[in-house]
């Protein structure tokens, strides 16, 4: 009985240090602009984690509908929150689609990365 009781116990805490794991990466939480959506041309993109991030090792590479990449700022994090990068646009996008793939890590140093598009209104 102290032999199963251990077992559950063990495999209980196993469980929940392995919860604990799976959620200490960096999640989006949203973006500006939004995905999926088309807006006035932004001047700059901004992407919401759920963990503060290290803006030196954070950014985005921004494809206009050619695939041809669109010059951008350093990313930063915002002073007053740094769970928000915010990466400065150095030209004003004309009408269209844009793909932005961002890479970002977490004070923690995970590292995540991922991409969504958006339009720019006619």
């Amino acid at each position: 009985m102290a032999m199963k009781t251990s077992l559950t116990a063990f495999a209980l805490i196993a469980a929940t240090l392995g919860a604990g794991v799976a959620y200490a990466h960096p999640e989006l939480q949203s973006t500006e602009p939004a995905a999926g959506k088309a807006s006035a041309p932004p001047k700059e993109i901004r992407i919401l984690f759920n963990e503060n991030i290290i803006p030196r090792f954070c950014g985005i590479e921004l494809k206009g509908q050619a695939g041809k990449a669109i010059a951008t700022g350093k990313a930063t994090a915002d002073p007053s929150n740094k769970k928000l990068m915010i990466v400065p646009l150095k030209d004003q996008l004309s009408p269209g689609d844009y793909k932005v793939e961002w890479h970002a890590v977490s004070d923690d140093t995970h590292k995540v990365k991922g991409s969504y598009s958006f339009s720019v209104a006619r």
